[in-house]
């Protein structure tokens, strides 16, 4: 039996699930991430729009992005990917440029070229292959992978039909596309006989599409809406669409919401009528008007993400100056500006932890945050082997990695290797990939010419020497940008033993 809710009650209901996205839940959550994904992308402006919805939220851990043939060609689009994910310090997401089709250039090619996602100078000049680098996540990955398709099926039909065997690593896909017997729209035609390999695959896939009755303009309301999320994500979808060469096809009406639609499924999934095609693949529509008319919030709450998704404990982070000691409170504000929030918190509760402002404490704090952007994952995900030893000053370093990252001796995700010399610097692990942090030496030289003036002017311990450290540190906190600090080498795989 079909129940018909009358309109202006549906419209009231979903208007409260819309408002529900955006307040804190009443519901304890682990911090994990609730989607492990794959994200396929042609290069368009709503491609942009839909990755930094779905980099910038702590449920979606993104293990790597393929670039496809559409609005761009594979290699400029898996350029243009490469220099977002640099811009947000996400380096260690792999980039996969996939298989040129020789499909009709768009009209939008020129267009969607022009736009600035990142700093494209020092890329590389060839990417891995898109089915090789997918073979290897899915490989790797524990859990079962939603691909998100925001172009044509080209590289998942070919990482199918390489590798049939990893079809059942696939929880869903979902594709931001039409059906064969539905022509017209571009993510199909670019490559058709790509979707109907995939549709007719057995692999469960969810097709979003867009209702001509029911379209989504992007404008400039909706920046409104994106640009009061206070994050780097919602802020580059801001700055990129009123800025040349989008400020044109805004002003005119022209960009849509069609992309984006495809994250709104799997965060927003009661915006959308489903509708069953086969016994694995589905229809996901936005048919309802008043479900439109929440889009606009609904993408802001995906931007914004849980509250304060690093706490188990407590939503929010006390900011109020006149809950922090005398000294501290007027560095909160300029140091949450230049190192946003998540460095604040774990630097504050570090110290808290710490039993005194300290300086190498501070550098850990600081080192852990910077190895978590470079996978972009949360808490407890991450193992770290530092090399600051056991004893103090260095060895507080160790404190502050463990709360930067999670990695803490309870978990047995943290090592102190024993290895001399001791020094500022640590190794990060995460599925498979290696990176290391090291404070450089001109900034090592410059804690330890402070530290020895306070050792020469105070004497060891003393109760105005502790003073003096609490100063430095704080100065440090506030001024010691995390991608200035450290330099960062990345490890190569091991070889499999024989």
């Amino acid at each position: 039996m079909t129940f018909h809710i009358p309109h202006p009650l549906r419209r009231t209901l979903l208007a409260a699930a819309a408002l529900l996205l955006l307040q804190p839940g009443a519901d304890a959550h682990s911090g994990k991430a609730r989607f492990h994904m794959v994200i396929d992308t042609d290069g368009a402006a709503d491609d942009l729009r839909t990755l930094c919805m779905l980099l910038g939220n702590r449920e979606a851990e993104v293990l790597a992005v393929t670039a496809s043939e559409g609005a761009l060609t594979p290699a400029q689009a898996a350029a243009q990917t490469a220099a977002l994910l640099r811009a947000f310090h996400h380096e260690g997401i792999p980039v996969g440029e996939g298989r040129a089709v020789g499909a009709p250039a768009p009209v939008w090619r020129d267009r969607s070229a022009r736009i600035v996602w990142g700093d494209s100078t020092a890329l590389p000049g060839r990417f891995p292959a898109a089915c090789g680098l997918l073979a290897e996540t899915f490989d790797n990955e524990d859990e079962r992978i939603v691909f998100v398709a925001l172009g044509p099926l080209t590289n998942l039909a070919d990482l199918l039909r390489a590798r049939p065997d990893l079809a059942g690593r696939i929880e869903r896909v979902v594709w931001y596309g039409s059906l064969p017997d539905s022509p017209g729209e571009a993510n199909l035609q670019t490559d058709p006989a790509a979707a109907r390999s995939v549709l007719a695959s057995g692999v469960p896939v969810t097709v979003v599409t867009s209702d001509p009755a029911c379209t989504v303009t992007v404008t400039a309301a909706l920046l409104d809406t994106v640009a009061a999320v206070p994050n780097r994500y919602a802020r580059k979808i801001v700055a990129t669409h009123r800025t040349a060469p989008l400020t044109a096809p805004l002003a005119e009406g022209h960009l849509k919401v069609w992309d984006e639609l495809a994250a709104l499924c799997l965060f927003a999934p009661e915006l959308f009528t489903v509708r069953q095609i086969t016994p694995t693949v589905e229809r996901c529509t936005l048919t309802d008007s008043a479900a439109a008319m929440q889009v606009p919030s609904a993408i802001a709450a995906v931007l914004r993400g849980k509250p304060d998704a690093e706490s188990r404990v407590f939503y929010g982070f006390p900011t109020d100056p006149g809950l922090y000691a005398a000294e501290v409170a007027p560095i909160i504000d300029e140091a949450i500006a230049r190192h946003g929030p998540v460095e604040w918190r774990a630097g504050v509760l570090t110290n808290e932890l710490h039993g005194h402002l300290g300086i190498y404490a501070t550098v850990g704090v600081k080192m852990g945050i910077r190895a978590r952007e470079y996978f972009n994952i949360g808490v407890d995900d991450i193992e770290v082997t530092s090399y600051a030893g056991h004893k103090p000053p260095v060895s507080c370093m160790n404190d502050g990695l463990q709360v930067s990252t999670g990695a803490t001796l309870g978990h047995g995700l943290i090592r102190v290797a024993e290895e001399l010399p001791v020094r500022p610097e640590a190794r990060f692990s995460f599925k498979g990939k290696t990176i290391r942090l090291r404070l450089k030496p001109e900034y090592a030289d410059r804690i330890r010419r402070d530290v020895q003036q306070g050792v020469a002017r105070y004497g060891g311990l003393t109760e105005p020497y502790w003073q003096y450290v609490r100063e430095l540190a704080l100065r440090y906190w506030r001024d010691f940008d995390r991608y200035e600090i450290f330099d960062l080498t990345v490890e190569e795989p091991s070889a499999p033993a024989a």
